[in-house]
């Protein structure tokens, strides 16, 4: 399992947890809590075939993650330059190609992994929150995830997280700048659409 499987194994839309974890003491941490168990029910429903289950998921995880400021962030600086129909556009390209890369797998580590929500170790800067979470693979390989979300209304939005320090937002960035730069706005967003980009 590489480490995009894995954030996405611990993420929503994908979020596998062991046996209740500790309460969590932060409102955030009580959401992202909420997400995980929510999610496993789906992802370990054998009456579901897996098509079924990513459906399930993917709505799920839409009320939760900021798909649009992903992909911003993930872009980067080139994003200020794209119309209001091509980041649209883009979003919806880059959700589709990520879910469609990576569902799989993540949905076949979810049998035997476990995870652990930190929650001493969550950090707060005003209106942003990092909260952390452990997860362990059948091979006994660990990975710390760090949820990075933000209040919105009466939830918590995801933004990005990170796998032992690498993130999301950040795993794409170079192919997507040098994509604009070949291929400009138009060709970069047709390049993932067809999923042309190179599995991180």
């Amino acid at each position: 399992m590489n480490r995009l499987s894995a954030a996405l194994l611990l993420s929503v839309p994908m979020a596998i947890v062991a046996p209740y974890a500790a309460a969590a003491q932060h409102p955030a941490q009580s959401q992202v809590q909420q997400n995980i168990d929510t999610i496993l029910k789906i992802a370990r429903n054998a009456s579901l075939s897996e098509a079924q289950k990513i459906k399930q998921i993917e709505s799920y995880a839409d009320r939760y993650l900021d798909y649009e400021r992903i992909s911003a962030m993930a872009v980067g600086a080139p994003w200020k330059n794209f119309s209001a129909k091509q980041k649209t556009d883009f979003t919806a390209a880059f959700k589709d190609m990520i879910i469609s890369m990576y569902a799989h797998s993540a949905l076949v580590g979810a049998a035997d992994a476990q995870v652990k929500i930190l929650p001493n170790k969550m950090t707060a800067n005003g209106n942003r929150f990092d909260v952390f979470s452990e997860l362990q693979t059948k091979s006994g390989s660990k990975y710390e995830v760090a949820y990075q979300l933000y209040k919105s209304g009466s939830v918590y939005k995801i933004y990005n997280f990170r796998v032992d320090g690498a993130s999301l937002v950040t795993i794409y960035r170079n192919q997507f700048s040098e994509l604009i730069k070949q291929k400009g706005i138009d060709g970069a967003i047709a390049a993932v659409k067809s999923k042309s980009l190179k599995k991180q």
